[in-house]
């Protein structure tokens, strides 16, 4: 193993030495990321906006009140398709996991030929890191909110990254802007935002390397400490330090409000409806004709007679046991000449429950939903509303292929911070990162498991 390695910026380290060696002008690392063509340094720095509401204090407020995460979460927790759609999405992006290995060629549609590998020192890497949980959390902080937080962990000598982790992107917050750098200096991580303050005894300030600029060599030369956050996100158009994640205008529409109000007034609508089924009206004349002595009654003997009558309805009309019995139409002769008196009126209630109310309006409601989180619902099991189905075997494959292949970005996200891992520790420059992903056939051909076709 060469005792020196080139880092880029003309900045080399010594492995024998444990010292950082400048040599203006020298090659720039081989594979490193932003690094220009060798011999040729870059003429100036990239323009790097700065949002000046967000240049001010110690901190970066994400949201007016510094809680947009924490409201996020709120909308997904009272969600019945936010919270388990999103968690579908990162398990689909996630597939069977980050694998490695070079790739050895082209095929003719131009996918890679892709050799896996096995290397002790990534294997001891991948299991102190728990890769698996780092590359899910990972895309977890990348698909609920847009914005992850790895944090990487140096050696005492700063010679190697010995282990990544993942920071809960609601804990984080970036400090306030400077002037001329695309990236804070630091993120603050507590668990109390929006009531967290840099300085307390509860927030830890932590190191931000700039992805764009060179990352291997600008930690090379860093001296703050000893873990810094590798920031990621999903850009999103004009935003310049927390990146908008594509689904929140749902919770700005309106259709996340009819989603949740519809549930909610169905439940007030079984709490509080009246549960008559049946009016029975019952022609006074009946108790005079049946009850000669019904003048001479007293009130509570009246209300008794009736009960009974009433009870006698009851055990033919209600429940199962009811099932299949007649009724008895009873009819008095009218006292005064006149057609025969039908003595008992039955009209049933209409039930509003039962003729789906407003199942239309859940399932608009749920549509764009769906379509704000951009999953085919039937990937997630059903298309909710009156006519619900779970889609055709078809369906469900080409909407999953289809999933995949347009979500490569997430997955080059998480990667990106293994290149720079492997570029800092002096592994094999020709050594790639992948997710294996399950790519489902037709019953005819068995189903495959391919590696994600990152550059």
């Amino acid at each position: 193993m060469q005792p020196l390695v080139f880092a880029g910026n003309g900045v080399g380290y010594h492995r024998r030495l444990n010292a950082i060696v400048r040599t203006p002008g020298a090659l720039r690392a081989s594979g490193g990321r932003g690094s220009a063509p060798a011999g040729k340094p870059d003429g100036a720095a990239p323009t790097s906006p700065v949002d000046k509401l967000t240049a001010n204090g110690l901190i970066a407020p994400w949201g007016a009140g510094n809680d947009f995460p924490q409201q996020v979460r709120a909308a997904i927790a009272k969600s019945t398709i936010l919270g388990p759609v999103l968690d579908w999405k990162t398990r689909a992006i996630y597939g069977k996991g980050i694998i490695y290995g070079t790739v050895t060629g082209y095929k003719a549609d131009g996918s890679e030929v892709f050799q896996r590998k096995k290397d002790p020192v990534v294997e001891a890497f991948f299991r102190k890191s728990n890769l698996a949980r780092f590359g899910f959390e990972g895309l977890q902080g990348l698909t609920y909110y847009a914005n992850a937080f790895p944090e990487l962990v140096l050696s005492n000598d700063r010679s190697q990254v010995t282990s990544l982790c993942i920071q809960d992107t609601p804990f984080c917050r970036y400090a306030a802007q400077v002037l001329g750098q695309a990236v804070p200096p630091w993120v603050y991580i507590s668990a109390n935002w929006p009531d967290a303050a840099p300085g307390d005894a509860y927030t830890t300030r932590v190191p931000v390397l700039d992805p764009y600029h060179d990352p291997v060599a600008a930690l090379r030369t860093d001296t703050r400490g000893f873990k810094y956050i590798f920031p990621l996100s999903l850009p999103s158009p004009g935003q310049t330090l927390y990146q908008l994640v594509a689904w929140d205008p749902i919770r700005k529409s309106g259709w996340l409000d009819v989603a949740q109000a519809i549930p909610e007034f169905k439940k007030q609508l079984f709490i509080n409806q009246l549960s008559i089924k049946y009016i029975i009206e019952a022609d006074l004349r009946y108790w005079e004709w049946k009850y000669p002595d019904w003048s001479e009654k007293s009130e509570s003997q009246r209300k008794g007679l009736i009960a009974e009558e009433l009870e006698a309805f009851e055990k033919t009309m209600a429940g199962t046991d009811g099932a299949g019995k007649s009724i008895l139409a009873v009819t008095m002769p009218d006292p005064n000449g006149g057609p025969p008196i039908s003595v008992f009126k039955v009209t049933a209630i209409d039930d509003k429950l039962k003729s789906g109310l407003y199942i239309e309006d859940s399932q608009e409601a749920s549509s764009h939903i769906y379509t704000a989180l951009q999953v085919d619902p039937t990937l997630s099991g059903i298309s909710p509303g009156k006519g619900m189905g779970a889609g055709s075997g078809s369906d469900k494959r080409v909407a999953a292929n289809l999933f995949l292949n347009t979500h490569t970005f997430h997955q080059d996200q998480i990667l990106e911070v293994l290149h720079f891992v492997r570029d800092y520790n002096g592994w094999d420059p020709e050594l790639e990162f992948r997710f294996l992903n399950p790519e489902i056939n037709t019953l005819d051909k068995p189903t495959e498991s391919t590696p994600n076709t990152t550059p």
